[in-house]
Formats: structure tokens, sequence, C-alpha cells
């Protein structure tokens, strides 16, 4: 009896094992077909592209429930015989706002591309339960290329009044038919407070006018820094580098974009101590004197220009003049910045510079052609009327 017993509770534990084995992952149980609704996401904004360079760029798009998302593209108009798919430690990610960078790109090629999303309607441990896939229209870009002879960008700056109408008004200042990318200089909101702000009030209109085709370049302004979600602004607009300051190379021009920081001390109480801009500029102006005594680009390049916010960065902690000089020995040729809200022109030698500073005011675009031997610039203010120009040769 004793032994009968044995043997029963051998059986007994012999099945339960087998039984864990198939709930947990047996090999029948891998094979069982997990669950699939009959539900579809929506993309709600999106895609635009961000982070251009020679060999790559970024797309972006949110969708109204969490995905996991690919980006399918090609270098024959329509052929999209390419798969980008992003892998976090073995994992795709799951979300609602996707980001994909495109690699091993080719300088100055057109690139045909499209998106698409897949519904992840329960995320578990083992049969995750999801939904069905959606996709975007095909869409086309084009990568910068510093060989080219021409390149043409518009600058925008200084957003943060929030009203859609008003944004509406000034990106129909643009000559989107001749701009080859958008930069935005900074203080895009008043603060950034949540996803939905973000695209509402400035990425969803930004991101309409660019056409799914054309980059946008963004250099961080003070105002972009402050709000509960100015931690998570960055994902909404990575660049090529991962820092808010890098460079990019299009046609004639070496353009340098900047992050001139807050424009308070960092031991101001309005601050609470949470912000820590000074080691910050000295982590950024090591990257910079670093590139301007290495890079052959920089050097070579027909036209230096660059991209910030503060037409005076440095200037918060008293060192605007090594700013100054290391511009001045970097050859640079124009700076373009915003922050103070009106139109202003610095000529070389005003302030110890040896390139022209131009700050854009609110409700004005700066259209910039660039060829190997001249750099045009000029001004539109909001009721289309020029309000300065200029023309910079090559030195």
């Amino acid at each position: 009896m004793k032994a009968f017993g044995r043997k029963l509770a051998v059986r007994l534990v012999l099945a339960c094992s087998l039984v864990l084995v198939l709930v947990i992952g047996g090999v029948q149980a891998q094979d069982e077909p997990y669950r699939v609704h009959e539900t579809r996401p929506v993309i709600l904004d999106g895609p635009y592209l961000v982070a251009p360079s020679e060999t790559g760029m970024t797309v972006v798009w949110r969708t109204d429930t969490p995905c996991h998302s690919k980006v399918t593209f090609g270098r024959t108009a329509g052929t999209l015989e390419f798969v980008a798919e992003p892998n976090r430690h073995g994992l795709l990610p799951v979300g609602i706002l996707h980001a994909i960078r495109l690699t091993e790109l080719m300088p100055g090629k057109a690139y045909s591309y499209k998106v698409a999303s897949t519904r992840v309607v329960k995320l578990k441990p083992y049969w995750s339960e999801k939904g069905l896939t959606v996709e975007s229209p095909t869409y086309s870009f084009t990568t910068p290329d510093r060989t080219e002879e021409k390149v043409t960008f518009s600058f925008i700056t200084d957003t943060q009044h929030e009203d859609v109408t008003r944004l509406k008004a000034h990106l129909d200042l643009v000559q989107w038919e001749k701009t080859d990318f958008l930069v935005h200089g900074g203080d895009a909101l008043s603060w950034v407070e949540n996803e939905e702000q973000l695209f509402e009030k400035w990425l969803g209109p930004i991101s309409k006018r660019l056409a799914s085709s054309k980059p946008l370049i963004f250099a961080r302004g003070n105002h972009d820094m402050r709000g509960a979600y100015a931690r998570s602004l960055y994902d909404y607009v990575p660049t090529p580098t991962g820092k808010y300051y890098y460079t990019v190379d299009a046609g004639p021009i070496h353009l340098l974009v900047l992050d001139t920081g807050e424009d308070k001390t960092d031991d101001k109480n309005v601050y609470a101590g949470l912000n820590r801009f000074d080691s910050y500029r000295e982590r950024e102006f090591a990257w910079l004197e670093a590139h301007v005594e290495t890079s052959k680009r920089l050097a070579q390049a027909p036209f230096r220009i660059i991209v910030m916010h503060g037409p005076f960065w440095g200037w918060v902690n008293d060192q605007k003049d090594k700013w100054t000089e290391l511009a001045n020995r970097a050859g640079v040729d124009l700076v373009i910045a915003g922050h103070h809200h009106r139109l202003s022109r610095v000529n070389p030698g005003e302030k110890g510079n040896d390139y022209t500073i131009l700050v854009v005011g609110q409700d004005q675009v700066a259209t910039v052609e660039a060829t190997t031997t001249a750099l045009s610039v000029a001004v539109t203010d909001k009721d289309g009327t020029e309000a300065d120009s200029f023309v910079l040769t090559r030195k």
C-alpha cells in the first residue's frame, strides 16, 4: 500500500510538471498561436523627419495605442527593400511614440519610405495579445550632401506664444518650395507640460508643413528647458549624436547647432536647485573646441554657420568672450539666433566678433541660401515685407 501511494505521488508530480511545462513554454505550447484582435491603431501625428545627416535620417511618429513599429525604405521610387526596426537589448520597443533611425544611407540620394505600427493589446510574459497593423502612405526625402553647390534653409524662432493660428501664419512665410530643411531656433513653447501640448501647439502644425519629406533641425531654447515634461523633449526631436549640440553638412554649409542653455544662473532659487548648466556648458565648450581643432570639414567648408537660441552664448556666467574667441578661431561666417523677440544685426567687429550675428524676431522667417561663393540672407516680416537682407562672400 505504501509502495502504491509512493507511485501515485510520483505520477501526480510528473503530471503537474508536464502541465507547468506546457503552460510556461514547453515545446507544444510554444507553437500555439498568440491572440490577434480585430483592432487597428491610428497614426495621430507624423511621420516627421529629424536629425538629418549625409548617411542617416530619423523618422518620428505617434500612434493612439501602444505598438511596435518599423520603417521600410528604398532608393528607388516606390521600392521599399530595406527595413529599419529598433532593437533595445533584444526587445522590440512598445509604445505610442516611435523614433527610428535610418542608417548607412548615401549622401544626396532620394529615398522612399513608409512607417508601419502593429498594435500590442496586452503585453504579457507569454502570448502577448496583438492587433492589426497600420501603414502610412509612401513618402520621400533626400539626404544632405556636402558636394552639392547650393542649399537653402529657413529659420524660425520663439514660437512660444502657443497660438496655433499665429504659428500657422508664421509657417506661411516659409518658402517651402525652395527650402531644403527648417531650423527652429528654440523657445518652441512657453514651457513643456505634456505630449499633447507638444503636438497640438508645436510639432503637429510644423510636421504637416514639412510634409514628411523635409527635416526639422532644432536648437533648444531656454523656455524649452522648463516645465514638467521638459526632460522628455529630446525623445520627440532626437539628434544624430544624442546631444543638443552637433553638426550637419549640407551643400556649401557646415552647420553647427549649439545649445545656449538657461538664461539665468544655476543658483537662482526659481530653479529650485535642479539645474546644472555651468557644467553642461563646459562640456559643450570642450566639444566645440575639439571640433574646431580637428574637423577638416569645418576648415574646408565654404561657409560655417552657427544656429542657436541666445545670440551671445556664455553671457550668463561671464564667459561670452571665450566663446566669441573660439568662434573667431573657427572662422565662423554667420550666427543666427533668436531670444530677443526683435530683429537686430551685429556686424563683424562690433562686439569682438569676426562674423555677422543675425537675431531673428518673433513672427519673422530668415531664408538662407548658400552657394560655393556667396551666402544670401533675407528676413521676411509677418506681413510679407522684407525686414532685412544681406550677402556674405566666401572668405
